[in-house]
C-alpha cells in the first residue's frame, strides 16, 4: 500500500536533499497557501472549526459537513528545513518482518476536511490512508449546531465539488485507503464546558446504536470505502455513554465484517487526555482491542506536547500503556496524532514532527505510523512527505 512508485520517488527525492542536510522540502512551505493553490504566497488556508478534532474551540465552532460558517486564517504551514534527520536511536534499519513494515504498519494518515477544497495529487502521493471528516447528525447554523433528535446521519460530501464516491475513487487511484469518520467536535466537545453544558448531539444516539452502525456500514458499501473511524470527543460521564461507544464499536465491526471482499477497517481517534490507564475510554479500547484495526490518539490539545522533553516522556508512558496493555505489545495498532491547524496546541512543524516519529519507532520499530489533522493546511504535502521519507529510509532501504 505504501510502496507505490510515486511515493517512493517523492521520498527518495526528499532523502537526497533533506537527510544529507540539504534543502529537500518545498519552498512554498514558508508562505501561506491553500490545498488548491500552492503557488500563491498570498492565498489563505480556510479552516473552519467544523468538526475539528480537539481544537478547544479556538477556531470556528461548527462548520461540519455543511460547509458553512468558515473562518479564514492567514498563515499556512510552518517553515520546514528539509527532511528528517537520521540521528537518534533508530539509524540502523530494524528487522520488521522482512522489511515489510512500511507496507503494512507505518501509516501516513491524513484527515480530509470534507467542507474544504479537495486534496491535491501531491498530497495524496504521500498518504497511505485518508479519513474523510465528518459524517454527522446535526445541521450547522451560525448560532450553533442543531442536533437531529432522531440521530440520522445527513448527506456526507466528499470535498468541495466532489461527492464522497468521487473523492474515494480519486484516493484509490492514488493508492490511498479511505475511511469515513463519524462524529467530531461538532457533535459535542470536551472543552465546551461541563458534560451538562456542551452540545448534546451524541445524547440523541445512545439508544440507536444498531441503526447508526447500519447507516455507516451502508455508506461504506455505497461509496466503495475501506472502513469507518469513530471520533468521539464527548464526555464518558456515565455508564450509558461508555456502553454506547463500546456497543457501537462492536456493531460496526460486525457490520463491516459482513461486507464482501477484504476486511474493512475500523479505527478510533480519541483525545489523549481520555486514554489514561483507568479512564473509561482506556477500558473501551481494552475491551474492544481485537475489533479495532488501529487507534489514533490525538497527541495535541490534551496538555502534553511531544515537542518538549517532559511532554514526550509523558507521552511515551501513555503510548506504552496502550501498546503493552490493550494491544498486547502490538504497536502496529497505534497511530500517533499531530495537528497542523492554527489554534491547536501544539501546532506541529517539520522536521520536529518527523524527529518525534523516529523516536517513536525507537520505542517500537513496528509502530503504526502517524496521522495529522488536517489536509487544508498541508499544501504541497509539506507535512506528510518527511514521514514517508523517514519510514522508507528506516524500514525499506
Amino acid at each position: 500500500m505504501l510502496a507505490r512508485a510515486n511515493a517512493i520517488v517523492g521520498a527518495a527525492a526528499l532523502l537526497l536533499g533533506g537527510c544529507a542536510g540539504g534543502e529537500g522540502t518545498s519552498e512554498s512551505a514558508t508562505s501561506t497557501g491553500s490545498a488548491s493553490d500552492s503557488n500563491s504566497a498570498s492565498a489563505t488556508a480556510t479552516t473552519t472549526g467544523a468538526g475539528t478534532m480537539g481544537t478547544s474551540g479556538e477556531t470556528s465552532g461548527s462548520g461540519g459537513s455543511s460547509g458553512g460558517g468558515a473562518t479564514t486564517t492567514t498563515g499556512g504551514g510552518p517553515t520546514t528545513s528539509g527532511g528528517p534527520t537520521s540521528g537518534g536511536s533508530t539509524t540502523d534499519a530494524p528487522t520488521t518482518g522482512g522489511g515489510e513494515a512500511c507496507v503494512d504498519d507505518h501509516r501516513v494518515v491524513a484527515f480530509v476536511a470534507n467542507w474544504q477544497e479537495c486534496p491535491t495529487p501531491a498530497q495524496m502521493a504521500q498518504w497511505s490512508h485518508a479519513v474523510v471528516a465528518f459524517a454527522v447528525t446535526y445541521t450547522w447554523t451560525p448560532n450553533g449546531n442543531v442536533c437531529d433528535e432522531s440521530c440520522t446521519i445527513g448527506q456526507v460530501p466528499g470535498c468541495n465539488g466532489k461527492s464522497l464516491a468521487e473523492l474515494a475513487a480519486d484516493l484509490h487511484a492514488a493508492g490511498v485507503e479511505v475511511l469515513l469518520s463519524f462524529g467530531g467536535a461538532g457533535m459535542g466537545g470536551l472543552w465546551e464546558g461541563t458534560c451538562g453544558q456542551m452540545t448534546k448531539c451524541w445524547d440523541h444516539c445512545l439508544d440507536k446504536t444498531q441503526g447508526l452502525a447500519d447507516a455507516l456500514v451502508s455508506l461504506v458499501a455505497d461509496n466503495d470505502l475501506d472502513g469507518i473511524d469513530l471520533d468521539y470527543e464527548y464526555c464518558l460521564h456515565d455508564a450509558a455513554h461508555v456502553d454506547f461507544v463500546g456497543d457501537l464499536t462492536a456493531a460496526l465491526r460486525s457490520g463491516l465484517d459482513a461486507l464482501p471482499g477484504d476486511r474493512k477497517l475500523l479505527s478510533h481517534a480519541p483525545m489523549d487526555s481520555e486514554l489514561e490507564a483507568g479512564d473509561p475510554y482506556f477500558g473501551i479500547v481494552d475491551a474492544h482491542a481485537s475489533e479495532l484495526d488501529f487507534l489514533m490518539p490525538q497527541y495535541y490539545n490534551g496538555g502534553l506536547s511531544p515537542f518538549e522533553p517532559a511532554g514526550l516522556a509523558a507521552i511515551e508512558k501513555h503510548y506504552r500503556a496502550l501498546v503493552d496493555g490493550p494491544f498486547g505489545g502490538d504497536a502496529s495498532k497505534m497511530v500517533f496524532g499531530y495537528c497542523i491547524e492554527p489554534g491547536c496546541n501544539p501546532v506541529a512543524t517539520q522536521p520536529a514532527a518527523a524527529t518525534v516519529a523516529e523516536t517513536v519507532s525507537g520505542w517500537y520499530p513496528n509502530d503504526g505510523g502517524i496521522f495529522f489533522w488536517a489536509h487544508p493546511n498541508e499544501y504541497d504535502a509539506w507535512f506528510s512527505t518527511p514521514f514517508r521519507a523517514l519510514y522508507d529510509q528506516l524500514f525499506c532501504p
